[in-house]
């Protein structure tokens, strides 16, 4: 099919040959994965109906004289036929691809003996991009450079937009918790779009692909906005896995300075950064095991109102550098509360929190004794934030990763102390752990199928007796526990083998773009399900595939 160049002037470098057209589709995928759960599907059916069109010979089946509508069909059909199936030849004689799509047929398989069909069939239609964009993406014409780096742009402008986004959600509306800064995909899912837009925008800046000064200071600016906002989103993951590529390219480009003196000046301090880091982390543990000292005697003994108090240095716990339990009128605040809210004191949060935990926390916090005045202080909005399971009034501070660091080590220390691992995702994680572990010893050998996760784990958190309150019991936030219970050990080697192999056949291992973005799926799956959501399996494909088998090639000076 030919180009034909638009006359419109604002479109007039716009073509619409097929391949042309599949390029824009890809570009609107690009754009949907952080913006857009529907975006990301419309952008696949219609990359599908121009994959179908891509590369047919219309002419070639078209015999002289065939004016007839049913003609005209039967050759248009038989043009669609040949090269459809010319493009599963091309599937069939590309090892690396069907190591890919194996993946994907290997849930197929799991419905052998899977009980629960329809989440089965559910899970299949989420992961359906597993399948359809390596084949698509592979069998079509591979982008150059450029188109590349204009697809990556696109793609860098949409994250961007997401968190002009979240930041207007910010500044209208309470947040109390900085998950809710993502209003279109998942936090997680959109840390991990921002961790990769850093590093394109980085890669353009070594590589001078933009050398006005304008472009350069954009550009850096875009790196400082995306690295800030993972600050303001708290993102644990995203933070750690910026940190691990940022220390292994500077050790990397440290390492190539041929001076051995100005080399050594530069890699001494990068090389002591992780334990810059661990000591940080260290202080943070001891330091919030640290409480002054309380003198028993010099405390009040009665409330205003004449109730007992009672000081209790265990249960609670320490937060703050002070013992939480301190001051505490459990008859005065279970009255003064339930006067407050509709929530019953004794009953839980809408986290599903113990909310009289949550309350005397709120109040430790804000340096207020546990009893009714404590409570008659508290503003509506406050009483608002302890019912939606705010536990501490600093976790309401923006821009202060200080206070996610104190959420992981109270979460730490409670589970230790009491093995309740209710008040921190991070101790969840281990409980979810554990529980996969417990599966994964019954079922080790085929694991338990492609739709029986929900069951497995509903019934392993009963039968271990998990304190976990049931708003908490998700499955295993590691994508590899999860393949193993999913399919147990052969699954879990084969799932292995289909993520390094196909880079080792393809030669994208010394891809930068494919390094970086190995890197940031591989180390979210240790702590995520990255591919149980349509968001993350549709950023692992097409990425991957697009990465693998759908750029070109070309020459490249190696720095």
């Amino acid at each position: 099919m030919g180009a034909i160049s638009l006359n419109i002037p604002i479109l007039r470098n716009i073509r619409t040959d097929v391949s042309s057209l599949m390029f824009y589709a890809l570009i609107l995928l690009a754009i949907s994965i952080p913006l857009s759960e529907f975006g990301m599907s419309i952008s696949q059916f219609i990359l599908l109906g121009l994959w179908i069109h891509e590369g047919a010979d219309f002419c070639a089946h078209k015999k002289p004289g065939q004016n007839g509508l049913l003609k005209k069909l039967n050759s248009y059909f038989k043009a669609i036929r040949v090269n459809v199936t010319g493009k599963f030849r091309m599937i069939l004689n590309n090892p690396a691809l069907l190591i890919v799509i194996s993946f994907y047929l290997m849930h197929v398989a799991g419905l052998l003996y899977t009980s629960d069909l329809n989440y089965a069939l559910k899970d299949l239609r989420i992961k359906l991009p597993l399948l359809s964009l390596p084949i698509i993406i592979s069998t079509s014409v591979a982008l150059s450079s450029r188109k590349l780096n204009i697809l990556l742009i696109f793609f860098t402008l949409a994250v961007f937009a997401g968190t002009v986004a979240s930041i207007w959600v910010l500044l209208s509306r309470h947040i109390s918790d900085p998950r809710e800064l993502s209003i279109f995909i998942s936090h997680i899912r959109f840390g991990l779009t921002i961790c990769f837009s850093i590093f394109i925008l980085l890669y353009f800046l070594y590589k001078n692909l933009f050398p006005n000064r304008f472009q350069i200071a954009i550009i850096s600016l875009g790196i400082i906005w995306f690295f800030f906002f993972l600050i303001i989103l708290e993102s644990v993951t995203g933070l750690a896995i910026t940190g691990l590529l940022l220390y292994i390219f500077a050790l990397i480009n440290s390492y190539r300075i041929r001076s051995w003196y100005l080399r050594l000046i530069v890699m001494i301090p990068v090389a002591l950064s992780p334990v810059i880091v661990t000591h940080y982390l260290m202080k943070q543990f001891r330091d919030f095991g640290k409480v002054e000292t309380v003198d028993y005697s010099k405390l009040d003994k009665y409330t205003s109102f004449g109730s007992p108090y009672v000081h209790d240095t265990c249960t609670y716990g320490i937060e703050q550098g002070r013992y939480v339990g301190i001051y505490l009128a459990p008859a005065e605040l279970r009255h003064e509360w339930n006067q407050r809210s509709k929530l019953s004191y004794d009953g839980n949060d809408k986290k599903g929190q113990v909310l009289s935990f949550t309350l005397i926390r709120f109040l430790s916090s804000k340096g207020l004794r546990k009893d009714a005045n404590g409570v008659r202080s508290l503003t509506d909005r406050e009483i608002s934030l302890i019912e939606n399971g705010v536990a501490n009034y600093a976790y309401l501070e923006s821009f202060n990763l200080r206070t996610r660091v104190d959420q992981m080590v109270m979460g730490y220390t409670n589970y230790v102390k009491h093995g309740d691992p209710n008040a921190s995702s991070l101790m969840q994680r281990v409980e979810y752990w554990k529980t996969s572990a417990y599966i994964i010893k019954k079922h080790w050998l085929t694991g338990v199928g492609t739709g029986d996760l929900n069951e497995a784990f509903r019934n392993a958190y009963q039968e271990m007796g998990s304190k976990l309150s049931d708003v908490f019991r998700n499955r295993s936030h590691n994508q590899f526990l999860a393949i193993f219970v999913a399919f147990g050990i052969f699954g879990l080697i084969w799932f292995l083998f289909s993520l390094f192999y196909p880079a080792y056949k393809t030669g994208r291992y010394s891809s930068y773009y494919y390094i970086v973005f190995f890197t940031i799926i591989f180390m979210s799956m240790l702590t995520e399900d990255t591919l149980e959501t349509q968001a993350g399996a549709t950023f692992f494909a097409f990425f991957n595939a697009l990465l693998l088998f759908g750029c070109k090639r070309e020459p490249e000076k190696q720095e």
